[in-house]
């Protein structure tokens, strides 16, 4: 992999955002928000005020629509989950 990587699910009707969860080994890296059914992953960001970056390791993801305001953190059933690996450091 030489570019971070796109994740895409299926879209679900009437969500208004999606819950998406990127975790490496036990650790959550990324809890995002995004309206469309797609996320296009940089090679750093912040998440709970700490810094990360796509490091070589595994990667798993989870996506959940959301069925409400935001606010309220109500979900449907998970409609999405995959994995990806990054092999080297990414520039």
């Amino acid at each position: 992999m030489s570019n971070p990587p796109l994740l895409t699910w299926k879209r679900v009707k009437g969500a208004r955002y999606y819950n998406l969860q990127v975790w490496r080994g036990k650790v959550k890296v990324l809890s995002t928000w995004p309206r469309d059914s797609k996320l296009q992953l940089k090679l750093g960001w912040t998440h709970n005020g700490r810094r990360f970056r796509l490091l070589p390791g595994l990667y798993r993801w989870y996506v959940w629509p959301g069925i409400s305001r935001p606010a309220s953190h109500r979900y449907g059933p998970m409609v999405g989950s995959s994995s990806f690996r990054v092999r080297e450091h990414l520039t």
